[in-house]
């Protein structure tokens, strides 16, 4: 798994194992691309807060990374459903759009500096 592409398809299905959407429902190549696209926005959020660093990258993206997936506050549920909602029916939405979120910030508790590097690579940085 040496291309950028395989490790977040990598990451994406670590996401969705921690979930519960039913796989006749959501096909598993469907769902492993919407959640890459949930990622690469996600990424891009925090990268926006992030503009005037100047240290090591990957090193504060983890770190922002895990303290908001730890803490789980309210903005933070609030802009991942905001991103999900953009990728859901809005009936798939309003039924798995939680366990999207908690798997999300499961995830982003134990990310580490590969995945994190990963992901910035894919989201252009």
């Amino acid at each position: 798994m040496n291309k950028p592409n395989e490790k977040v398809e990598a990451i994406a299905i670590d996401i969705l194992s921690k979930q519960d959407l039913p796989q006749d429902k959501f096909g598993s190549v469907i769902m492993v691309i919407m959640m890459i696209a949930i990622i690469v926005n996600a990424i891009r959020v925090i990268q926006e807060c992030n503009k005037q660093s100047q240290i090591d990258k990957t090193l504060l993206y983890k770190q922002h990374i895990r303290e908001l997936s730890s803490r789980r506050g309210w903005f933070t549920k609030m802009r991942l459903r905001k991103l999900i909602r953009r990728e859901l029916k809005p009936e798939d939405y309003k039924e798995y759009g939680w366990s999207l979120v908690n798997a999300i910030l499961d995830k982003g508790e134990s990310i580490t500096d590969e995945e994190v590097s990963t992901l910035l690579e894919i989201a252009n940085v």
